[in-house]
């Protein structure tokens, strides 16, 4: 058994890793547990609404702002700069500060982002604002997992961690409904200054409001206990820890210190009375920047070293290859399904595979010159519709995951996951009809959503608590380059070099599914950690 606590460099006592996973399962599973899960899938349905929602609003803003195309890209681009900036940051922020913290900041800042992007009139600000709004959403995505892994026992982490899939499912599914009532809405508030509200702000303003809400709900929850053991704060983690007793058991919170004290683990026993009978109080002073900064590096040199090497460069790697693929054929799916209604209704009962649609673009494109920012061009509802479809398309497998994580453990669905995908992308080659292309979408999407979920769980089974948040902001950060990349490659080969980009995708997707086999069991890496407390 690990010693009960560790020495840092500071002389600060920290509870080591296996003794405060121990201290949590013996406060059981209950209505504290039940509530982190709700919470923090909200938070992750908040992710959801941030990545699919400007792709709703594209269409609409370009009239208002007058974009040509290149303006279009730009604000495409802009949420994904945010994400790329922003994501190794907070992963340091949440090794230094802790993970609520860190969520509170990242679900407000974005919160007042999305709410000023909803009534500024200006294109520029708009854009800086997006740019806010995505590196604070990269870090909800990038540090949830930590903070409702950490709460967890042992016995349901792994299955509430998968049940998270759930929540981006639905948050799709709402998004899309949301979309489909207020954009098609004749909203039209102007003024002679140049301020204008039309439906579309409405939607951005209504999409602003679960992050407000999820952050004031989560003021109330507490840091983790593996957290404030890594960092010395032992007092605190015990009265955390008899918070989420009390909750989870109905008994009085001092009742958790007797189960301790009767329990055969001494550890748990040593632990109860090194905190209460030697009326520790924790000495834990602020850390200078130049301390932070060196914690920060050392912490990064340590996930870069062995034995977390192998794993690290695996999961980067399948982070960044599936999300360039997610992103490559799932951010743009709207303009694929508008590309199908244009060239259904310019040529009726004929069909057309993926890689011969630019010519009904062109088409359209004739017709538009006199309206070049599409102020007259109705509202696709079909693509609401479409994504409300691929939504509900995701809950079949959003169910297995959770179900049967436990039997098959995560390294199955991540291998399973990006073969499947890699295959339906190769399938892309026989699409010649837009109800085609719906079926494989949802394959597509159902799936490649339950490959990413994973590789968010796997960061959390992978790493011991104090090298948790710097891996997980690493991962965030390659898989934002992936996603960059992903949204360039579409947006510059889909029309000239459709067949290149399909073939790039099925390869990422394979050789994802092939590196997910060199992932460490959770007995290896189990192992591995307990050497490492």
């Amino acid at each position: 058994m690990a010693d009960i606590e560790i020495q840092n460099e500071k002389g600060t006592k920290q509870t080591a890793e296996s003794v405060a996973q121990d201290a949590v399962d013996q406060t059981g599973f209950g209505k504290f547990n039940l509530k982190v899960m709700a919470v923090c899938s909200l938070i992750f349905m908040n992710v959801a609404f941030s990545i699919t929602s400007i792709g709703f609003v594209l269409p609409s803003a370009a009239c208002d702002f007058r974009m040509t195309t290149v303006d279009k890209g730009r604000m495409s681009a802009a949420p994904m700069l945010g994400m790329l900036a922003g994501s190794y940051m907070w992963g340091c922020y949440a090794a230094i500060k802790g993970r609520r913290m860190s969520l509170l900041v990242a679900l407000f800042l974005h919160g007042i982002s999305e709410l000023l992007a909803s009534v500024v009139p200006f294109y520029w600000v708009f854009l800086f604002l997006k740019f806010l709004s995505g590196a604070a959403m990269n870090g909800q995505s990038a540090v949830v997992f930590l903070y409702l892994g950490e709460f967890q026992p042992t016995k349901y982490r792994d299955k509430m961690l998968s049940w998270m899939e759930m929540a981006w499912v639905v948050g799709m599914i709402i998004l899309a409904g949301v979309g489909w009532i207020i954009i098609p809405l004749n909203v039209n508030i102007e003024t002679d200054g140049g301020f204008f509200f039309h439906s579309w702000n409405l939607f951005v303003f209504i999409c602003s409001l679960p992050a407000l809400l999820t952050g004031t709900w989560l003021l109330f929850f507490p840091e983790t206990p593996k957290y404030l053991a890594e960092t010395g704060h032992n007092v605190q983690m015990l009265d955390v820890l008899m918070r989420m007793y009390s909750e989870n058991s109905g008994e009085p919170p001092k009742e958790y210190i007797t189960k301790l004290r009767n329990c055969e683990n001494n550890n748990l026993n040593d632990l109860v009375h090194r905190i209460m009978h030697t009326k520790e109080r924790e000495d834990v002073s602020e850390k200078s920047f130049q301390v932070m900064i060196t914690d920060i590096y050392m912490k990064t040199m340590m996930i870069l070293k062995p034995p977390f090497l192998c794993r690290t460069i695996v999961m980067c790697l399948i982070a960044c290859f599936v999300t360039s693929s997610y992103y490559t054929l799932t951010l743009w799916l709207p303009e694929l399904f508008h590309r199908y209604a244009d060239f259904q209704e310019a040529y009726p009962n004929q069909t057309a595979s993926v890689c011969t649609l630019k010519s009904a673009k062109n088409v359209t494109e004739i017709d538009m010159s006199d309206d070049p920012f599409g102020c007259n061009s109705r509202v696709q509802t079909s693509v609401f519709v479409h994504t409300f479809i691929l939504g509900a398309s995701c809950i079949p497998t959003g169910l297995i995951l959770p179900l049967f994580v436990n039997y098959l453990g995560y390294k199955f669905f991540l291998v399973i996951t990006a073969f499947i995908p890699a295959v339906v992308t190769a399938c892309l080659f026989l699409v010649e009809t837009s109800t085609q292309n719906l079926v494989l979408s949802c394959a597509y999407e159902s799936v490649t959503s339950v490959c990413l979920s994973v590789v968010y769980c796997l960061l959390v089974d992978l790493y011991p608590t104090h090298l948790r948040a710097m891996a997980s902001g690493l991962s965030a950060f390659i898989s934002r380059i992936g996603a960059i990349s992903g949204t360039l490659m579409i947006g510059y080969l889909i029309d000239d070099y459709c067949t290149l980009v399909i073939v790039i995708v099925a390869a990422q997707l394979f050789l994802s599914g092939l590196l997910a086999l060199f992932t460490p069991g959770r007995k290896k890496s189990k192992a591995i950690d307990v050497e490492k407390s």
